[in-house]
């Protein structure tokens, strides 16, 4: 890890929320790619984790805007199991400045939903992280799909065990003919926009599938977590 990953990791450990290192770099480091043709969106943000990564590494390249939409009152599965007076927009707010980045992130306090029809800008970087039943993410992926610029990105969270964005990520992500590249950093399935990817680019995705869905069963199995980091460097080299 350089020395600008290893302070952006110093300032997120502390935030709740369950992203890995590894997922971070990643969102870091496509933020960073971002030149200017779109915003980056990112849809559920918690308390801040997954906005500082790509906050930051927007900073580390075109200094790209970050819309960060999120209604602030908890997911479905937080307000199944607390009692339902979930408010996490001052926390949220407070770990963006002290990360710095509260001057380049727009927070939409909405859902998806509500916040999809009246945005017009274009979109270079799309995160998915929101409601995670099935059609809840089916529809954040109908929604803004269509906003990203062609080369740009769509990311998906928490595609490993997740039913809801697993599936969506199997039909719309890996399956599509609209996307290139295709890959997965633990949870987090990825791939770039085209008009009409080619057929190596078909095979390829499919092929990654394959790999996402073993690695998706691996992570049923109890092993020792030395184990698990193997398995993860393997699974990565691989694709």
């Amino acid at each position: 890890m350089n020395d600008a990953l290893a302070q952006v990791f110093a300032l997120v450990e502390t935030v709740d929320g369950w992203l890995t290192r590894e997922e971070g770099e990643l969102l870091y480091r496509l933020a960073r790619g971002c030149t200017g043709r779109g915003v980056i969106v990112e849809i559920g943000s918690f308390k801040g984790k997954s906005t500082i990564w790509l906050a930051k590494g927007s900073q580390a390249g075109a200094n790209v805007p970050v819309y960060a939409i999120d209604p602030h009152t908890g997911s479905a599965e937080h307000r199944a199991t607390g009692d339902g007076q979930i408010w996490t927009y001052e926390e949220f707010m407070n770990n963006l400045r002290r990360a710095g980045v509260e001057g380049l992130v727009h927070p939409l306090l909405t859902t998806s939903a509500e916040a999809a029809p009246s945005f017009r800008q274009p979109v270079e970087l799309l995160f998915i992280d929101g409601d995670h039943r099935y059609e809840a993410v089916r529809q954040d992926f109908d929604l803004w799909f269509p906003k990203v610029v062609e080369g740009g990105y769509l990311l998906m969270h928490d595609t490993i065990r997740w039913d809801g964005p697993r599936r969506v990520a199997r039909e719309s992500l890996y399956r599509s003919c609209h996307f290139r590249g295709v890959g997965f950093v633990h949870s987090i399935s990825y791939g770039q926009k085209v008009a009409r990817n080619a057929r190596s680019d078909r095979l390829r995705n499919r092929y990654v599938l394959l790999l996402h869905f073993v690695y998706d069963r691996l992570s049923y199995i109890r092993v020792p977590p030395v184990l698990k980091r193997a398995a993860k460097a393997v699974f990565s080299r691989l694709q």
